[in-house]
């Protein structure tokens, strides 16, 4: 790859507001979404069920239902060019070859009613000239590499004659099968049991070294982020509260949610009857609060600004960002604490 390419960000999405309309009004699940993928990085993010992680992968595959969701602001920079701008047609030229999607529950996600060779050829055939015998060895060629047995015979069956992980390998095989240059993983560990996830890690992390390919990986799992993450994404209600190098988040921490969430992990090193606990949950997309830190009726830290001044991203340290009170560097210009969000 040359130089020029490995200094290029594969992803660069800019203020990026994606919303849902409910009884006529727009509400948003995603706000303010700014965050880079480089060549080769590992990319995490986390956070709990209904924060927005989904939406946001969603928003960049342009796969949301347009009957009642859109991106009312910002920009998905991909390759040099912006994805928010791009018809149908010119998304499915990006889809599977560019940029590849392995969905949450591998259960699912594969059609029951078609092979898993014919399901793994679509790709092949809808972006390359090649022939069905071709499209068949590459689909072997693509099982073996996925550590799947047997691949001349599992290529002839159909999903339900195969277990969980096997499926989840073959989602990664569909993925891989034009090298993309990103790879989104949406929870690709759900429903599997331990050993799997543990082998299904491993072998996204060896086809990543060895293709060169980005991997953005949603999960709110922190061991999953532990093992993968060379940066780590946290996500509140919607919005970016930390961003970190996965060494550092874990040992120091800044945000209070991301504390919180650290603190609930069981650690070996230490007996405790019980673990800590969030309180609460995560607003719904109706009532969340325009004005203020979303995290606020949640937090153990907060104070009375919390609830009306609207944190921004700030670096608090070296590489380091939060969206946080407790923080000088996050409280916004005094000419737009007033200002309310986008969220009308």
């Amino acid at each position: 790859m040359p130089q020029e390419q490995h200094d290029q960000n594969v992803l660069d999405i800019n203020n990026l507001h994606t919303g849902f309309l409910i009884d006529g009004e727009l509400h948003h699940a995603v706000v303010d979404v700014n965050l880079s993928v480089k060549p080769k990085e590992v990319v995490c993010v986390v956070g709990e069920s209904g924060c927005g992680k989904s939406v946001m992968s969603l928003s960049i595959m342009n796969l949301l239902p347009k009957i009642n969701s859109k991106i009312s602001k910002g920009e998905i920079i991909f390759n040099g060019e912006d994805l928010t701008q791009k018809t149908d047609e010119e998304m499915n030229k990006v889809r599977g070859k560019d940029i590849s999607m392995i969905f949450q529950e591998p259960m699912t996600a594969l059609n029951p009613v078609f092979t898993v060779g014919s399901q793994l050829q679509e790709v092949l055939f809808n972006h390359t000239d090649m022939s069905k015998q071709e499209a068949r060895e590459r689909g072997i060629d693509l099982l073996k590499q996925v550590g799947i047995p047997r691949p001349e015979k599992i290529i002839d069956e159909y999903p339900h004659q195969l277990s969980g992980g096997m499926r989840q390998r073959i989602m990664i095989a569909i993925s891989i099968a034009l090298n993309p240059k990103l790879l989104i993983a949406d929870e690709p560990t759900t429903a599997l049991d331990v050993t799997v996830q543990a082998q299904i890690l491993e072998l996204m992390k060896a086809i990543q070294e060895k293709e060169d390919m980005a991997i953005m990986l949603i999960t709110h799992d922190l061991g999953v982020v532990a093992e993968m993450a060379d940066k780590v994404i946290v996500m509140y209600a919607g919005k970016i509260v930390e961003t970190a190098n996965v060494v550092d988040l874990f040992t120091e921490p800044k945000h209070p949610y991301t504390k919180s969430m650290i603190s609930s992990i069981p650690r070996m090193d230490e007996q405790k009857n019980k673990l800590n606990t969030i309180d609460g949950i995560v607003p719904s997309l109706k009532n969340m609060p325009h004005v203020g830190c979303r995290f606020a009726d949640r937090c153990p830290k907060a104070f009375d600004d919390c609830t009306k001044i609207t944190p921004q991203l700030a670096k608090v340290s070296d590489d380091h960002e939060a969206r946080c009170l407790l923080y000088d560097a996050c409280y916004p210009d005094t000419s737009s604490i007033e200002k309310e969000e986008v969220n009308q």
